[in-house]
Protein backbone atom coordinates (compact mmCIF):
# COMPACT_ATOMS: atom_id res chain seq x y z
CA UNK A 1 0.00 0.00 0.00
CA UNK A 2 2.78 2.21 0.70
CA UNK A 3 4.40 1.86 -2.54
CA UNK A 4 1.56 2.42 -4.30
CA UNK A 5 0.65 5.90 -2.54
CA UNK A 6 4.38 6.56 -3.25
CA UNK A 7 4.29 5.75 -6.69
CA UNK A 8 0.45 7.79 -7.26
CA UNK A 9 2.53 10.91 -5.41
CA UNK A 10 5.76 10.70 -7.65
CA UNK A 11 3.70 10.23 -11.02
CA UNK A 12 1.07 13.07 -9.65
CA UNK A 13 4.32 15.76 -9.35
CA UNK A 14 6.12 14.90 -12.24
CA UNK A 15 3.29 15.60 -14.35
CA UNK A 16 2.58 19.21 -12.87
CA UNK A 17 4.14 21.65 -14.98
CA UNK A 18 6.38 24.07 -12.70
CA UNK A 19 7.12 27.58 -13.45
CA UNK A 20 10.42 26.75 -14.24
CA UNK A 21 9.60 24.20 -17.41
CA UNK A 22 7.01 27.13 -18.75
CA UNK A 23 8.46 29.88 -21.88
CA UNK A 24 9.14 33.46 -19.76
CA UNK A 25 6.11 34.97 -20.00
CA UNK A 26 6.84 38.54 -22.08
CA UNK A 27 4.27 40.94 -20.75
CA UNK A 28 2.31 42.10 -17.99
CA UNK A 29 -1.14 44.42 -17.63
CA UNK A 30 -2.02 45.56 -13.86
CA UNK A 31 -3.21 47.98 -11.50
CA UNK A 32 -1.54 49.22 -8.80
CA UNK A 33 -1.76 52.04 -5.78
CA UNK A 34 -0.06 54.25 -3.70
CA UNK A 35 0.77 57.30 -1.58
CA UNK A 36 2.02 60.09 -3.99
CA UNK A 37 4.98 62.52 -2.14
CA UNK A 38 4.77 65.62 -3.80
CA UNK A 39 8.44 67.74 -4.45
CA UNK A 40 10.19 70.96 -5.48
CA UNK A 41 7.76 73.64 -6.81
CA UNK A 42 4.64 71.37 -5.79
CA UNK A 43 5.71 70.83 -2.51
CA UNK A 44 6.68 74.24 -1.89
CA UNK A 45 4.51 77.06 -4.19
CA UNK A 46 1.51 74.50 -4.86
CA UNK A 47 1.21 74.02 -1.20
CA UNK A 48 0.29 70.03 -2.02
CA UNK A 49 0.20 67.81 0.56
CA UNK A 50 1.19 63.70 0.52
CA UNK A 51 -1.87 62.63 -1.83
CA UNK A 52 -2.59 59.02 -3.44
CA UNK A 53 -1.54 57.56 -6.97
CA UNK A 54 -3.35 55.25 -8.85
CA UNK A 55 -2.37 53.17 -12.33
CA UNK A 56 -5.29 51.82 -13.68
CA UNK A 57 -3.25 50.40 -16.78
CA UNK A 58 0.50 49.50 -16.03
CA UNK A 59 1.35 47.57 -19.13
CA UNK A 60 4.95 46.17 -20.03
CA UNK A 61 5.63 43.85 -22.85
CA UNK A 62 9.12 42.40 -23.55
CA UNK A 63 9.62 42.12 -27.56
CA UNK A 64 13.15 39.48 -26.79
CA UNK A 65 12.67 38.71 -23.13
CA UNK A 66 14.70 41.78 -21.97
CA UNK A 67 13.53 44.92 -23.81
CA UNK A 68 10.12 46.07 -24.40
CA UNK A 69 7.68 48.46 -24.56
CA UNK A 70 6.06 50.40 -21.43
CA UNK A 71 3.07 52.09 -20.75
CA UNK A 72 0.72 53.79 -17.50
CA UNK A 73 -2.85 55.35 -17.60
CA UNK A 74 -2.40 56.97 -13.92
CA UNK A 75 -4.27 59.80 -11.77
CA UNK A 76 -3.52 61.83 -8.48
CA UNK A 77 -4.62 63.46 -5.99
CA UNK A 78 -3.19 66.25 -3.38
CA UNK A 79 -5.30 68.07 -0.85
CA UNK A 80 -3.88 71.91 -0.73
CA UNK A 81 -3.16 72.97 2.75
CA UNK A 82 -5.43 76.35 2.80
CA UNK A 83 -4.65 76.91 6.44
CA UNK A 84 -1.86 79.58 6.90
CA UNK A 85 -3.98 81.52 4.46
CA UNK A 86 -7.48 81.49 6.58
CA UNK A 87 -9.25 79.61 3.55
CA UNK A 88 -10.59 76.11 3.09
CA UNK A 89 -8.42 73.12 1.65
CA UNK A 90 -8.30 72.63 -1.85
CA UNK A 91 -7.45 69.72 -4.26
CA UNK A 92 -4.75 69.53 -6.93
CA UNK A 93 -5.68 66.16 -8.83
CA UNK A 94 -4.07 65.30 -12.25
CA UNK A 95 -3.65 62.23 -14.73
CA UNK A 96 -2.36 60.74 -18.00
CA UNK A 97 -0.62 58.37 -20.11
CA UNK A 98 2.62 57.53 -20.48
CA UNK A 99 4.66 55.28 -22.95
CA UNK A 100 8.20 54.53 -23.68
CA UNK A 101 10.86 52.01 -23.02
CA UNK A 102 11.13 49.16 -20.82
CA UNK A 103 13.95 47.58 -19.47
CA UNK A 104 13.97 43.98 -17.58
CA UNK A 105 15.90 41.51 -15.82
CA UNK A 106 15.01 37.99 -14.22
CA UNK A 107 15.95 38.14 -10.19
CA UNK A 108 16.30 34.34 -9.70
CA UNK A 109 13.39 32.01 -10.94
CA UNK A 110 10.10 33.98 -9.72
CA UNK A 111 11.06 37.47 -9.91
CA UNK A 112 12.04 40.59 -12.56
CA UNK A 113 13.46 44.11 -12.24
CA UNK A 114 12.28 46.52 -14.44
CA UNK A 115 13.47 49.71 -15.36
CA UNK A 116 11.50 52.33 -17.52
CA UNK A 117 11.84 55.82 -18.79
CA UNK A 118 8.29 57.10 -20.38
CA UNK A 119 7.26 60.62 -21.78
CA UNK A 120 3.29 60.90 -22.84
CA UNK A 121 0.23 63.64 -22.22
CA UNK A 122 -0.94 64.95 -18.85
CA UNK A 123 -3.90 67.37 -17.50
CA UNK A 124 -4.38 69.26 -14.14
CA UNK A 125 -6.92 70.63 -12.10
CA UNK A 126 -6.55 73.08 -9.42
CA UNK A 127 -10.01 73.71 -7.28
CA UNK A 128 -9.78 76.04 -4.39
CA UNK A 129 -12.79 77.56 -2.39
CA UNK A 130 -14.81 77.50 -5.90
CA UNK A 131 -11.97 78.58 -8.06
CA UNK A 132 -11.03 76.00 -10.57
CA UNK A 133 -8.17 75.80 -12.88
CA UNK A 134 -6.81 73.77 -15.61
CA UNK A 135 -4.06 72.52 -17.53
CA UNK A 136 -2.36 70.15 -19.71
CA UNK A 137 1.20 69.62 -20.76
CA UNK A 138 4.26 66.94 -21.69
CA UNK A 139 5.08 65.17 -18.94
CA UNK A 140 7.68 62.07 -18.25
CA UNK A 141 8.34 59.63 -15.44
CA UNK A 142 11.42 57.39 -14.63
CA UNK A 143 10.70 54.27 -12.46
CA UNK A 144 11.62 50.90 -11.37
CA UNK A 145 9.85 47.78 -10.07
CA UNK A 146 10.25 44.03 -8.69
CA UNK A 147 7.73 42.12 -10.23
CA UNK A 148 7.59 38.67 -8.04
CA UNK A 149 5.53 35.91 -9.67
CA UNK A 150 2.86 34.49 -7.36
CA UNK A 151 1.54 32.01 -9.39
CA UNK A 152 1.88 31.05 -13.45
CA UNK A 153 0.32 34.12 -14.26
CA UNK A 154 -0.35 36.40 -11.58
CA UNK A 155 2.54 38.85 -9.97
CA UNK A 156 2.69 41.39 -7.18
CA UNK A 157 4.09 44.68 -8.31
CA UNK A 158 6.41 46.97 -6.58
CA UNK A 159 7.59 50.48 -7.87
CA UNK A 160 8.79 53.61 -7.44
CA UNK A 161 8.16 56.32 -9.92
CA UNK A 162 8.73 60.15 -10.33
CA UNK A 163 6.40 61.66 -12.26
CA UNK A 164 7.38 65.34 -13.94
CA UNK A 165 4.67 67.23 -15.74
CA UNK A 166 4.22 71.16 -17.21
CA UNK A 167 1.38 71.86 -16.98
CA UNK A 168 0.06 75.14 -18.86
CA UNK A 169 -3.52 76.45 -19.19
CA UNK A 170 -5.52 79.86 -19.48
CA UNK A 171 -4.65 80.81 -15.38
CA UNK A 172 -2.36 77.81 -14.76
CA UNK A 173 1.28 77.71 -15.21
CA UNK A 174 2.10 74.58 -13.00
CA UNK A 175 5.21 72.24 -12.60
CA UNK A 176 3.83 69.03 -10.83
CA UNK A 177 6.21 66.64 -9.39
CA UNK A 178 5.69 64.04 -7.54
CA UNK A 179 7.25 60.28 -6.11
CA UNK A 180 4.88 57.58 -5.80
CA UNK A 181 5.89 54.25 -4.63
CA UNK A 182 3.25 51.66 -5.49
CA UNK A 183 2.27 47.68 -5.03
CA UNK A 184 0.03 46.38 -7.17
CA UNK A 185 -1.08 43.01 -8.89
CA UNK A 186 -0.51 42.22 -12.55
CA UNK A 187 -1.77 39.66 -14.94
CA UNK A 188 1.16 37.71 -16.35
CA UNK A 189 0.84 37.76 -20.89
CA UNK A 190 2.08 35.42 -22.79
Amino acid sequence: MKQNFTLLLLCTLLSLPSMAQEPQRKGYIGISIGPSFPIGEFKEEAFANTGANLSLINFGYLFNGRFGIAANWFGGAHVIDGSPFGISDGMWSYGGLLAGPLVSSRIGNHADFDARLQIGYSAANMDLEGYKVDGVGFAYSVGVGVRTHLARKWSLSINLDMLTSNNRGDYMDRKIQTVHPTVGLSYRLR
